[in-house]
């Protein structure tokens, strides 16, 4: 019998809210959670401003003396995961710790203790670093390494970074374990904490980030003739994958189940994008395929939407080359547009506003849509959210370096 990979679990820390249901009412509302920034002084910066976590209530879910030698990245990891587990009702005692894997994905890793490490060994020299701090910092994998001791797994633990399709990835991957038996369960989804001056500094560079520091909840325009670039986030999303079968056998309430995915490189350039189309578009087919969905069957598409132009027109021109007609009568929404873009976790809030969406009959919007661009002429759902039961979603999901990345998922 195949086996089926479905999801029973979520944790949500965001700038538009801690916690599933803060998140979904932000999203349905329209609420942007887009401020100036306070991680650090950003004056002089072009872009300053970014989705920042609202406050430190996540950090309850921590040991005390355990949360002073964690990174806010493995904070965030731990934090997500706990609720995840929590609410599905699992953990941290399990039939078989084996059987249970923790697999998430992140892009940029730990650059602000990176940076205050390194100021204070230049500063101060070798014996004042916090060794717990700067190991952490440079080991990616430390985020799947902490939730893997906190909630008792002894499966595989491991982290992926596929840039901003980091968290698609690691879900996937996950479901893939989950399908061919290795694993029966799996924590899986992405974290990022990117909101350091570095980063910023070097997104700013390149003209990747929003520059509408006056109005910075209209700043995260996707689809819009106004967008000019992205606008950073921060924050966790992480789920707890199940078989369903193992699923069903313990009662657990399923969201909803991961049909498949698909991941592609266009091999073009670093930043550029590859002009036709022809590369994403194929990986998009490929991950129908598998998902054994044709265009007309998806009912709604949870877009990449990141507010920087030519990926928005991107999408929207792999979408329409794809799916033909059907694209025009398909709604989407670009979640985006309210939490900004959290890199490696980005697909993974996606993940969660579509099971939430399925789950309440309810499409979010996509906000700041005032005048659509151009080359972007689909449905986005403008401004207000809209009732609707769909049964499947498409979830895309780019990367810097070329990388495609896209998952159906069905209503549980």
């Amino acid at each position: 019998m195949e086996r089926r990979v479905v999801t029973t679990g979520m944790g949500v820390i965001s700038p538009i809210g801690i916690g599933k249901e803060p998140f979904w009412q932000s999203l349905v509302e329209g609420r942007s959670g887009i401020r100036r920034l306070t991680r650090f002084d950003p004056t002089g910066y072009d872009c300053q401003i970014a989705g920042e976590i609202p406050d430190d209530s996540y950090k309850d879910f921590i040991e005390p003396k355990r949360l002073r030698r964690m990174t806010h990245l493995a904070q965030l990891a731990v934090a997500g995961a706990q609720m995840a587990l929590a609410d599905a009702g699992l953990g941290p005692s399990w039939a078989n710790p084996h059987a249970v894997g923790v697999i998430l994905g992140t892009a940029g890793g730990s650059f602000k203790e990176s940076l205050e490490q390194q100021s204070i060994l230049l500063e101060k020299g070798v014996g004042r670093i916090n060794p717990f701090l700067t190991m952490a910092a440079l080991h990616i994998n430390s985020i799947s390494a902490e939730v893997a001791i906190n909630a008792k797994t002894q499966g595989p633990a491991f982290t992926v970074t596929g840039g901003c399709a980091s968290s698609l990835y690691s879900i996937g991957i996950a479901s893939d374990m989950i399908r061919s038996g290795t694993l029966d369960m799996c924590i899986s989804g992405g974290v990022e904490s990117p909101l350091s001056p570095l980063l910023i500094a070097g997104l700013c560079r390149i003209q990747e980030l929003a520059t509408m520091n006056e109005s910075p909840q209209q700043a995260s325009r996707p689809f819009d003739q106004g967008h000019n670039g992205l606008v950073p986030s921060e924050g966790s999303c992480i789920f707890m994958l199940e078989e369903r079968m193992h699923a069903e056998r313990r009662g657990a309430r399923i969201y909803g189940e991961i049909l498949g995915y698909a991941l592609g490189c266009e091999a073009y350039e670093t930043l550029g994008l590859e002009p036709t189309g022809e590369s994403a578009a194929y990986t998009l087919r490929e991950a129908l395929s598998r998902a054994r969905l044709t265009p007309t069957e998806i009912e709604w598409i949870n877009a990449h939407g990141s507010s920087c132009p030519n990926w928005d027109r991107k999408e929207t021109r792999i979408l329409k080359k794809v799916l033909g007609e059907a694209a025009y009568s398909i709604p989407i929404s670009a979640t985006k547009s309210m939490s900004g873009h959290a890199f490696g976790a980005a697909a993974s809030f996606q993940i969660a506003s579509a099971l939430l969406a399925m789950q309440y009959s309810l499409l979010p919007p996509t906000i700041n849509l005032d005048t659509p661009d151009s080359e972007c002429d689909l449905d986005y759902v403008p401004h207000h959210a809209r009732p609707l039961a769909p049964q499947t979603c498409l979830i895309n999901s780019f990367a810097y370096g070329g990388l495609n990345s896209f998952l159906l998922l069905r209503k549980g």
